[in-house]
């Protein structure tokens, strides 16, 4: 008597094989950010989060993509969270079992094996698969955290995800470590301190976890030196070195490459390679003040100490200690060759500019911009494909 064959891949060519016929169907669509991850509640019930452990972008691990969708029965559309059953991603395993001891790392294949064994402990909604196929405003929890790992994971650069009103879909609770707690859970435990041991001492109040608690920095090689100064959701480029005190990186903004961060990067400002914030110094984001301009800076500047910049500028721009530049700061315009030479204009008239440095005049008090021999010795590492910061600071 015949056996009834497998309805599952036995051979890596008829895994691939099934990935294609899948792909080839009507209404395919490959999602612009998915993975399996494990949702995060408060005791008392409320979802603060997900943890995802492997982050797939545009063009990451289609083949896999197109497994769950199959087995899920997703249709490719909006935001999809399915909250799936041991059942489910046994099925999902099942179609993966030609890679099984092959040798190579698969990071899908495991997280789908550990959400497996967290069915087993509960609750029973507890592991979800999200998919984003479009990138419309965030819908709850599940999305809103899967974009801002999307940034830390360098999938999309900020700006480039449609972040509007992210804080709307996510709870403000306390973070013992990374563990949630809503206000009753707080006001239990502050009870239970005041007549216990005293030991009762959540690390912050926020929507956002952070960085370090949800990232691997080893592995995207970057240097915090104090957990609470980058916010997931944060894009750190490789060789990013924050250091403590006034330092802090906020969720949909960060550096391009190796980059000294002691000071503030906010919501929404991108900084190139090699560029340096100084101690207390401030960059302007959209969060703040009404900004509606996206503050950048490029590669080989410096924001020297207690600076601020609120409009983007080129490579190898200085803006020099205490000095403030603003989009409406009237600026003093001495740069041979320039159009505005000569002219006092509006700051933001000057959004782009390269090899400058903006400062205040020692006699007038007067806000300028001019061509100095840092500029251009910046200006020129920079061609050369020289670091100027000090490198040993950024070796992982």
């Amino acid at each position: 008597m015949n056996q009834p064959q497998s309805t599952y891949p036995a051979t890596v060519d008829a895994f691939k094989q099934v990935v294609e016929d899948f792909k080839a169907s009507a209404g395919y669509k490959e999602p612009l950010l998915f993975a399996v991850g494990s949702r995060v509640f408060t005791g008392n019930g409320t979802l603060a989060s997900v943890r995802y452990p492997v982050v797939n972008g545009p063009g990451q691990n289609t083949a896999s993509a197109a497994i769950w969708m199959k087995v899920l029965g997703v249709t490719p559309a909006g935001v999809q969270n399915i909250s799936v059953s041991a059942a489910q991603l046994t099925e999902i395993l099942a179609y993966f079992a030609p890679f099984k001891n092959d040798g190579k790392y698969h990071g899908n294949v495991i997280a789908l094996e550990q959400a497996l064994e967290a069915t087993k402990a509960g609750p029973a909604n507890r592991v979800v698969i999200t998919f984003i196929f479009d990138d419309i405003d965030p819908q709850g929890v599940e999305d809103s955290t899967l974009k801002l790992y999307g940034l830390s994971h360098r999938c999309f650069k900020p700006n480039q995800l449609n972040l509007t009103k992210v804080f709307t879909k996510l709870p403000n609770v306390a973070w013992i470590g990374d563990t949630p707690m809503d206000a009753e859970e707080v006001e239990q435990s502050l009870m239970s301190a005041a007549f216990g041991d005293g030991s009762f001492a959540p690390h912050m109040v926020d929507k956002f976890p952070l960085y370090v608690h949800r990232i691997n920095s080893l592995k995207m090689g970057v240097r915090i030196t104090d957990q609470h100064k980058v916010r997931l959701g944060a894009y750190l480029g490789e060789g990013t070195t924050l250091m403590p005190g006034a330092s802090y990186i906020n969720f949909n903004a960060g550096t391009e490459g190796a980059s000294m961060v002691e000071g503030r990067i906010s919501s929404s400002v991108l900084v190139g390679a090699g560029t340096d914030i100084g101690g207390g110094a401030s960059t302007l984001g959209v969060l703040s003040g009404g900004n509606n301009v996206f503050i950048s800076l490029g590669r080989n500047c410096l924001l020297e100490v207690n600076s601020a910049l609120g409009i983007p500028v080129g490579d190898a721009v200085i803006v020099a200690a205490e000095t403030a530049v603003m989009a409406s700061s009237r600026v003093s315009v001495q740069i041979e060759g320039h159009p505005l030479n000569g002219k006092v204009v509006k700051a933001a008239e000057l959004a782009g500019i390269n090899a400058a440095t903006f400062r205040r005049n020692d006699v007038t008090g007067a806000l300028e911009v001019l061509r100095t021999g840092r500029n251009i010795d910046f200006a020129k590492k920079l061609e050369d494909g020289e670091d100027i910061l000090n490198s040993d600071l950024h070796k992982n």
